[in-house]
């Protein structure tokens, strides 16, 4: 496998100052006295906290320092101010890769034989805010569960979206979910008192961030082929703002490279990107369509993996075989 080293020392620094940055955000949220004031710290607490989950998102792929040990040690703690466990965001993430534009997450699509309005109601919840509100919630629900492991039949390909979930379910260690629950616990009990924090304010400030993270999410896959691999996008971000994201923008390398740290996505995608972020996110929302109208039925399966020859066509790096 080709090496490209784990900036660990700067992701340290950057875990260091995007945690400080928050948290003075939010002591500054709380000591605001006049609502239409309180919008300016809840828009910079939305984009500060980007990074943490592009933080958190390096760790479950074993990418925020080369020490196992630090790696989840610095990831629980960066995730604890999404708030949630990075066990059961590392579990659903990697779940996420491996079924990536099928029929589990196309939620741009109608599929056959589900209702047109209910599923553009959810679809509309979910990039409002709903899919950021999941992560804590289940990480709870997942932590009062009385056993080191969860077993559940293993879902169907026609079984519902909550037959699904088991499928996630089954992949969390309960154990582990405490044990992270546990950090955050412990970090907003200090951070509460010794800030003087507002829980009104903390709770505006959260709303738009749950907005702003939950709609960017699908801003990478939105329209997307119906590949497992190759259904994302490298969208064209400001320079700063991708700084702050760490090219996280770069989702679709992400996707073919999974084993390259944040620094080094820019120099082995295979070009700039040219498609604008902001068009893309204006773009998806819009209702979503029908799959039968906007895909021939040849290409209804999310495919196989791409081949060592199609990924070279994608990435200017060394493969890992």
């Amino acid at each position: 496998m080709a090496h490209y080293a784990i900036p660990g020392r700067l992701n340290l620094l950057l875990v260091a100052l995007q945690m400080s940055a928050a948290f003075g955000i939010l002591a500054a949220a709380s000591h605001t006295h006049s609502r239409d004031l309180l919008a300016v710290p809840a828009i910079g607490f939305a984009f500060v906290m980007q990074m943490s989950f592009c933080l958190a998102h390096e760790a479950v792929h074993r990418k925020l320092h080369p020490n196992r040990t630090i790696n989840v040690g610095v990831g629980v703690l960066a995730f604890a101010l999404f708030p949630g466990s990075l066990q059961f965001f590392e579990v659903a993430h990697l779940l996420h890769h491996r079924r990536n534009r099928s029929n589990d997450e196309l939620e741009d699509y109608v599929i056959p034989g589900k209702t047109p309005w209910i599923k553009r109601i959810f679809y509309y919840l979910l990039i409002s805010g709903l899919f950021w509100l999941l992560l804590p919630v289940s990480s709870i629900i997942v932590a009062i569960i009385p056993r080191s492991r969860i077993r559940r039949p293993q879902p169907h390909e026609e079984s519902g979206a909550f037959r699904k979930f088991v499928q996630l379910l089954n992949g969390v260690n309960p154990g582990r979910v405490r044990r992270d629950l546990l950090v955050t616990v412990i970090v907003w009990a200090a951070a509460f008192p010794l800030l003087h924090l507002s829980l009104a304010s903390v709770a505006v400030c959260y709303a738009v961030f749950g907005f702003s993270w939950a709609s960017q999410q699908y801003i990478y896959h939105v329209r997307t082929t119906r590949h497992v691999v190759l259904g994302a996008l490298d969208p064209k971000l400001w320079g700063p703002l991708r700084w702050l994201y760490l090219n996280f923008n770069y989702d679709l390398t992400h996707h073919l490279a999974v084993w390259v740290p944040w620094d080094h996505l820019p120099a082995i995608a295979s070009q700039h990107p040219k498609r604008g972020y902001l068009n893309t996110y204006i773009h998806l929302w819009q209702p979503p369509k029908s799959l039968e109208d906007a895909w021939p039925a040849q290409h209804h399966a999310s495919g196989p993996l791409p081949s060592e020859v199609e990924r070279k066509r994608h990435l200017n790096v060394d493969l890992p075989w």
